[in-house]
């Protein structure tokens, strides 16, 4: 991997601040696009922009191709079994709020858990707090490491037979930590949990 090649991907970061070639260190909030994907969306808008799945005229046609041809290839980036799983969204925080309010509110009861962390960024946090609020549901979190990361002995402490929905990162926005997220799983299906990945960080960076 050559630091220098991909960094002239980015035509934003040819300008200089202070004499000095810009530093961007706040992609956990907000990526800079690489050159590819800006001259994609200039091709979208100079070429086919128009609805998807709503009209068979050729702009429309195009327009369905496009879309789901980059939902195969997410399907391939993260291999999921089938372009039907990948489900596109404005961004995590609409996908979170999806889940805890479609799901979670209309199965979660008095007694039930929703096990997180404290290390969650807000999209990840809030959502499930409205949830078991809602619901009746007890809001429980896995005690952190002193170097904030997650440990498997934490979880399986944490972890009952009540839990019903474990919602926790893959990588921290914040310390870049990464969670043994496969470990994670394995523990809450044994207990019959669902596990709720926030991937933000993960799928670009893993």
């Amino acid at each position: 991997m050559n630091a220098k090649e991909i960094r002239s991907y980015f035509p934003i970061l040819e300008q200089q601040v202070n004499g000095h070639p810009l530093v961007y260190l706040d992609s956990g909030a907000t990526s800079q696009k690489p050159i590819q994907v800006i001259e994609a969306l200039d091709k979208y808008y100079k070429e086919y922009n128009s609805n998807v799945h709503r009209g068979v005229h050729t702009l429309g046609t195009r327009a369905t191709d496009g879309y789901e041809g980059a939902r195969e290839k997410v399907r391939a980036f993260i291999n999921a079994k089938e372009a039907a799983e990948v489900i596109f969204t404005r961004g995590t925080t609409t996908a979170v709020n999806l889940v805890a309010s479609g799901y979670a509110r209309t199965r979660l009861k008095p007694g039930d858990e929703i096990v997180t962390t404290v290390a969650e960024h807000h999209s990840n946090f809030i959502p499930w707090q409205q949830a078991a609020k809602v619901t009746g549901a007890t809001f429980k979190f896995i005690p952190l490491a002193e170097d904030g990361s997650v440990t498997l002995d934490a979880v399986k402490e944490t972890i009952t037979a009540n839990t019903k929905i474990v919602a926790i990162h893959h990588i921290s926005n914040v310390l870049g930590d990464t969670t043994p997220i496969k470990e994670i799983a394995q523990i809450a299906h044994q207990h019959g949990a669902i596990l709720f990945v926030d991937g933000a960080q993960s799928a670009p960076h893993k």
